[in-house]
């Protein structure tokens, strides 16, 4: 009876460790089927429409600034063209309010076509025969939100430290456009972070999230107003800048 009975518990326990190892080869041979499918997924490219530069909002988009790009399917999402040929023949377009940087997918529902954009800031509107880019450092977390998109009008206050001497000390200051009109109504045109990519305000769907925080804001003004862009280099290399929106424009993403 003894001798029966340690039987059975051998057979018990050597029925039991046999199911747990037959349940790890299982979820092992599952998650190795995971692995491989999604290291195919990630292999797989495709021949697709993106940008040879940055592409600045509202400017008509013509096909030598266009080139196709080998991207990965993994993460492309349905939005994106296969022709150049074939985008260009269901336009004209207009490039969205959101710009599109150099090398990026171009999304055909980003874009805006010419009879449904009369409204919109666009580049051609706004640009003045001499207009300049001067393009300042500046930091969303405390400058704005991410409410500094393409046409949007915004007031710059700068934040000067204070200046430790002897001679002559000074206290931190702050100048908004109360005291320099020169930093009143400023036309932001572009965001980029500090990489030197454009940011769209969403999630990148070439598979990863841009940083959400520019570093660079590109803004507009007249050719022959020197004294604006003179303040402006000489604020970013004293003190840090930050923007007030005034007028938000119209985003037509």
């Amino acid at each position: 009876m003894r001798l029966g009975g340690m039987n059975r518990s051998l057979a018990g326990f050597l029925l039991k460790g046999l199911g747990i190892s037959l349940s790890f080869a299982l979820v092992f041979l599952l998650t190795y089927g995971l692995n491989q499918s999604y290291l195919r997924q990630m292999a797989q490219t495709r021949l697709v429409v993106t940008a040879r530069s940055d592409l600045l909002p509202g400017l008509p988009l013509t096909a030598d600034v266009l080139q196709l790009t080998e991207k990965p399917i993994f993460g492309l999402g349905q939005d994106y063209a296969e022709s150049v040929e074939e985008l260009m023949a269901q336009g004209p377009w207009y490039v969205g309010v959101l710009g599109v940087g150099a090398g990026d997918i171009l999304r055909p529902g980003k874009l805006s076509a010419a009879a449904a954009s009369g409204g919109d800031w666009r580049w051609e509107a706004n640009r003045r025969g001499d207009a300049r880019l001067i393009a300042v450092e500046t930091t969303l977390v405390r400058s704005g939100g991410d409410w500094l998109w393409p046409g949007t009008r915004a007031d710059a206050l700068v934040y000067l430290p204070a200046k430790e001497s002897y001679d002559d000390p000074q206290p931190a200051r702050i100048i908004g456009p109360d005291d320099d009109p020169l930093l009143r109504d400023l036309l932001i045109i572009d965001k980029k972070n500090g990489g030197g990519l454009t940011l769209t305000g969403e999630e990148n769907h070439d598979g990863y999230s841009r940083d959400m925080l520019p570093a660079v804001v590109t803004l507009m003004v007249d050719g022959g107003d020197t004294e604006r862009i003179k303040a402006l280099i000489r604020y970013n290399e004293e003190g840090r800048i930050y923007f007030s929106p005034t007028d938000l424009g119209v985003r037509y993403d």
